[in-house]
């Protein structure tokens, strides 16, 4: 097996462990959710709501917007969505896929060089 083969399966591989590794962090899991919608609200989360109020606007926030004063904690996101990690292995998977496929061209392309000298 050439180095370029194995460095796309270690690719490949770090690519699947990665959303392997984050499941135990996860919150926000239901049975009676469905795929879609377990996907779309999974996440890491970094920091709680206290009041439960995730992307709702208070009253001490648009005081804040009108007196210039930024409020820093909306910068700051309360979680980090699953599907990202699950983009990210993809994307690996993808970049793997190709690296063995390039090696397995170039390995033809050297067995069809040695066929005609």
């Amino acid at each position: 097996m050439d180095r370029q083969r194995r460095v796309g399966i270690i690719i490949i591989i770090v690519g699947i462990c990665i959303p392997l590794i984050t499941l135990p962090f996860l919150s926000g899991y239901g049975r009676d959710k469905g795929i879609f919608e377990n996907l779309y609200r999974v996440g890491i989360e970094l920091r709680k709501d206290p009041q439960g109020n995730a992307g709702k606007h208070s009253s001490s926030d648009i005081e804040k917007a009108d007196g210039k004063t930024p409020a820093f904690s909306r910068l700051i996101p309360k979680r980090i969505p699953f599907r990202f990690f699950l983009v990210i292995t993809l994307i690996l998977s993808y970049i793997g896929i190709v690296r063995i496929n390039a090696s397995s061209r170039e390995q033809d392309g050297q067995i069809e060089e040695h066929k005609y000298k």
